[in-house]
């Protein structure tokens, strides 16, 4: 892990970032700049055809950066909240290989407050696969306090302190 990337938290057992699930991705998400990114190689288990990445997991992918850059860029209560998957589109343009580095970013378009926007994109070869847009609905103060116990934060050193409040109370 490079010290210059800043990493988000993650969980254990998450499909897609959890470091201990060895059937999932095991992805990496972290923040350049104005975006949500994650650069992974998915393994051969997550095809969907021979050497094909299932569609599921791809919108899993951009469903997780959308949803991070609405956390990270959105709009700061007293403390940010998480939020979960209220609607999601994806266009997939060209079939995703598995055992190859991909690279998905995602950005927030905008927080209406209530609804947060979302577009994201998956990479590879420097060419864009698939593109999603989406919309992203704050989980309460309460919901997302539950979330923090499952959380992991090392390698995180800004994004450490976003939910310092919350961690705190635990």
């Amino acid at each position: 892990m490079s010290k210059d990337i800043e990493y988000l938290p993650h969980s254990s057992g998450c499909f897609l970032c959890g470091d201990e699930n060895t059937c999932g991705v095991q992805a990496r998400f972290f923040v350049e700049g104005d975006t949500v990114r994650a650069r992974v190689s998915l393994p051969k288990h997550l095809n969907g055809y021979k050497n094909i990445a299932h569609g599921g997991v791809i919108a899993g992918l951009l469903d997780e950066t959308m949803g991070w850059a609405a956390t990270v860029f959105g709009k700061k209560q007293p403390v940010p909240p998480f939020y979960v998957t209220g609607e999601l589109s994806i266009k997939y343009l060209a079939p995703v290989p598995v055992g190859k580095e991909i690279e998905i970013r995602s950005r927030l378009v905008k927080d209406g407050g209530r609804i947060a926007f979302g577009e994201g994109e998956l990479l590879y070869d420097a060419r864009v696969y698939v593109r999603a847009k989406g919309k992203f609905i704050p989980m309460t103060y309460e919901a997302t306090r539950e979330v923090i116990p499952y959380l992991k934060f090392e390698h995180c050193r800004k994004y450490r302190t976003l939910f310092d409040k919350l961690r705190e109370e635990r």
